[in-house]
């Protein structure tokens, strides 16, 4: 199936006996890390596929038109395309996927999309203009918890799979194809400072991996950052930016205590521009390198 070498492969395959949830049957789903040079054998896609870019870097290939990927980037294929791909020359690449098909009727086309959950999904993934775009949703952290949950099986499973799978699907249809961000439009006519307040931490909270700045909370509330910092003392009892902060390093410490990343993946993740800056960072903030508070507080 591949040149170079795995250095690990969570791969639950379910081709010969499809596994069936209400909404989909699923045929596959796992976690491939590969060292640099990595190459998957070239075939031909029997069901739909998202794929989630968790580190390094890569590229894939769709009916023979490649495109360059890295950490937190989504592609997708459907049915009957020749897809491939592989690792960066120079450093190892790991990537989230599912593959599945909609269980959908015939005639379901015709019918109304709210009568048929995922019939507006399937429609727009067989007609999306081009398979890659960037995650704005945090889809890392569905495809953890669907991972742990096919690792993990236990009672509930079944419904808690179909919860988790069912969200990677819908992320994915608002990733590539819905203007999320029209969600987070907010009007300054309405509403006082407490929902001005509401507002910066709901999108922190819904763009805490892809935030830049804080200046980017003010452009999108429409105020200037002075007045929502100093909003945002007056409410809470907190500056903006020791809130950001202390958000940052829950998110730290939660991916630590996952256990599914290494130092590395969390760095990236957290938009460091390297390892060094992340230890130094979370150092001065915890008292501990990361090695040290894994070791201390991250045992089984």
């Amino acid at each position: 199936m591949a040149h170079d070498r795995k250095r690990f492969h969570f791969d639950n395959l379910y081709f010969l006996e499809p596994k069936q949830y209400e909404l989909i049957t699923l045929y596959q789903i796992g976690d491939l890390c590969c060292d640099s040079g990595y190459m998957l054998q070239e075939h031909t896609q029997v069901c739909y596929e998202i794929t989630y870019v968790m580190s390094g870097k890569g590229w894939f290939s769709t009916n023979g038109v490649r495109s360059e990927v890295e950490a937190g980037d989504l592609y997708i294929n459907v049915p009957g395309e020749t897809h491939t791909g592989g690792a960066d020359d120079k450093e190892p690449f790991r990537y989230f996927y599912v593959g599945f098909l909609f269980n959908l009727q015939p005639d379901d086309e015709y019918r109304e999309s709210r009568e048929i959950p995922f019939i507006h999904i399937q429609k727009m993934m067989d007609k999306r203009d081009h398979p890659l775009t960037k995650d704005r949703l945090d889809m890392q952290h569905a495809f953890l918890n669907a991972l742990k949950e096919f690792r993990n099986m236990s009672h509930y499973s079944q419904m808690m799979s179909q919860m988790y799978l069912n969200q990677l699907i819908v992320l994915m249809y608002r990733n590539y194809f819905s203007d999320w961000d029209s969600a987070y439009h907010y009007d300054q006519s309405s509403g006082g400072p407490k929902e001005i307040v509401y507002n910066a931490i709901s999108y922190i909270d819904n763009n805490m991996l892809t935030m830049q700045d804080l200046a980017e909370v003010s452009r999108a509330l429409g105020y200037s950052y002075s007045y929502l910092s100093h909003l945002f003392t007056e409410e809470t009892g907190v500056s903006l930016r020791n809130f950001y902060s202390q958000k940052r390093l829950q998110k730290m410490l939660e991916l630590m205590k996952s256990k599914t990343l290494s130092i590395t993946e969390i760095a990236s993740t957290m938009q460091y521009q390297s390892i060094h800056s992340f230890s130094r960072a979370f150092k001065k903030a915890v008292g501990l390198s990361p090695t040290e508070y894994i070791r201390l507080y991250c045992k089984e």
